[in-house]
């Protein structure tokens, strides 16, 4: 059971309805995670734009994007986002030994790419901050505003597994 209570629907303002209508239209549904955030109304709605952005289309292609959530997931320990980060993730196109290998950067299923965006995300979780030599690597492969919104994207996700995981969200049936 869930150390905060969720809001559903049917309980829920006016302007959180709205969201939850576009998410149900988008997803089927609405994540327990979202609901439990709804309880705080104003960080909810202000929260949810950034999140659209970083799940949306961008600079930064899908399946690169969730192997760098997949990868804080994991890294944080948050068990409902890796949940729903490998199926994400596999709908994306990363096959089952990507999302397996993940955080391992050193894996023989990831390409140097792939790599560089692995050992990022790693680095964010376990030290806050990416080194010097890990930011040299990705500019192999990105400019600064992808790399930039590889940075905000792991963000995202350090606040959701660690709202998740602290509150022990309950995967939907």
């Amino acid at each position: 059971m869930a150390r905060i209570a969720y809001v559903e629907k049917e309980n829920a303002p006016d302007n959180v309805k709205a969201v939850y209508e576009q998410l149900e239209n988008t997803f089927g549904l609405v994540p327990n995670v979202l609901k439990a955030m709804a309880n705080s109304n104003e960080l909810f709605m202000g929260f949810m734009p950034f999140l659209g952005a970083a799940l949306g289309p961008s600079k930064v292609d899908k399946a690169t994007k969730e192997l760098a959530i997949l990868t804080t997931s994991k890294l944080n320990g948050c068990s409902y986002c890796t949940a729903h980060h490998t199926a994400a993730g596999k709908r994306a196109g990363l096959t089952d030994e990507k999302l397996e290998a993940s955080p391992d950067e050193t894996s023989p299923a990831f390409d140097d790419r792939e790599k560089a965006v692995v050992r990022f995300s790693k680095e964010l979780a376990q030290n806050i901050a990416a080194s010097q030599e890990s930011l040299d690597e990705l500019r192999k492969y990105f400019d600064d505003g992808q790399i930039a919104e590889l940075n905000m994207v792991n963000g995202v996700f350090h606040v959701l597994t660690r709202f998740a995981d602290t509150f022990k969200v309950e995967l939907e049936r």
